[in-house]
């Protein structure tokens, strides 16, 4: 019996990376095509980043806020530590950002949105009732 369970499980992990490498790509466009209602909710978080207010695009960030500028780099940070770090959020990643006016976008089922780079740093918002949320900011190795 035990035979039997582990031949099972041996075929199942080998199986993984196969179906892995068939899974759909998520969806990718570009902002132009994200929901009417996010992107006038973008447009005032990112008129609010370059003006560098730190009052009103902490009213548009969830916390605890997570981050990730490297391996070993990663974490969350409270209002606080947002505050504290503002520039570490916003600081490379939209003076960057500024360059390109229709960023690439997905949006998932879970109500979630990510604005990307071409050099991989991601913005990732949630839907919160009437409005969004700023909720981690995730550079990739």
């Amino acid at each position: 019996m035990k035979t039997r369970i582990i031949i099972v499980l041996v075929i199942l992990l080998t199986a993984l990376p196969i179906a892995a490498q068939y899974a759909p790509e998520p969806k990718r466009d570009r902002l132009d095509s994200a929901p009417k209602a996010f992107r006038t909710f973008f447009a005032k978080f990112r008129n609010a980043v370059e003006k560098n207010s730190k009052t009103q695009v902490t009213a548009m960030t969830r916390f605890p806020f997570a981050y990730g500028y490297d391996a070993g780099d990663e974490g969350k940070y409270t209002r606080t530590q947002f505050l504290k770090h503002f520039k570490d959020v916003t600081g490379d990643f939209f003076g960057e950002y500024k360059m390109d006016k229709n960023p690439w976008f997905e949006g998932g089922d879970d109500q979630t949105y990510t604005i990307s780079t071409e050099s991989a740093s991601h913005l990732t918002f949630i839907k919160s009732g009437n409005t969004f949320k700023f909720i981690s900011y995730i550079v990739e190795p």
